[in-house]
């Protein structure tokens, strides 16, 4: 017992400074992007922009405005955004998680009913990704014009594929069964406490 304290005391010290350090980095790069959005977009001019494609970085010799990458700025507003806040209440669920245990109480109602809520956070993560993902391609295909850093001679056409992996609901399901693992030890704790 002694030892699952001392751990879950170490666990919530992480997540602490975890918390404040994800907030803060979400803070900061939520006023960086709005900063960008609402300066003058014609006078400012981006030029040796690198973009990425898989495994190749280019180096793109265009100007472009910042008022031509306002869609891209916007959907990375909103990656920001939506994740830093999903992140923040996924450590706090977690602190409140550890919390009890800290306390020598493995098997404390509240542990159930966060890991229940930490499975449904993972589904809600997964599922937003996705469509982040597919709205972030498909913008960044077109802030860019993709189809035309290739050579017409040699590649006929561009498109995008998604690729996304479903590793979500796994985490999900798991973290669901080991919420009823959880709630079943929490009814034995129970029963065992009412007889003493």
């Amino acid at each position: 017992m002694e030892k699952i304290i001392k751990t879950s005391n170490i666990i919530k010290k992480i997540l602490k400074i975890l918390f404040w350090i994800i907030a803060v980095v979400s803070v900061v790069s939520l006023v960086a992007i709005l900063i960008a959005l609402f300066a003058n977009g014609d006078a400012t001019k981006v030029d040796n922009l690198s973009i990425t494609l898989g495994s190749y970085s280019l180096l793109l010799n265009q100007e472009y405005s910042l008022q031509q990458l306002t869609p891209l700025l916007c959907i990375t507003l909103a990656n920001v955004f939506i994740f830093g806040i999903l992140s923040c209440y996924t450590i706090k669920t977690l602190q409140s998680m550890f919390e009890p245990m800290s306390q020598g109480k493995p098997f404390s109602t509240t542990i159930s009913s966060a890991l229940k809520k930490l499975s449904y956070v993972v589904l809600l993560m997964g599922i937003i990704g996705i469509i982040l993902q597919i709205a972030t391609n498909y913008i960044f295909f077109n802030a860019f014009d993709i189809p035309t850093l290739f050579s017409k001679d040699r590649v006929i056409s561009c498109s995008i594929s998604i690729v996304s992996n479903g590793n979500f609901i796994i985490w999900f399901v798991i973290l669901r069964l080991i919420s009823l693992i959880f709630k079943y030890g929490e009814t034995l704790q129970q029963l065992s406490d009412e007889t003493l």
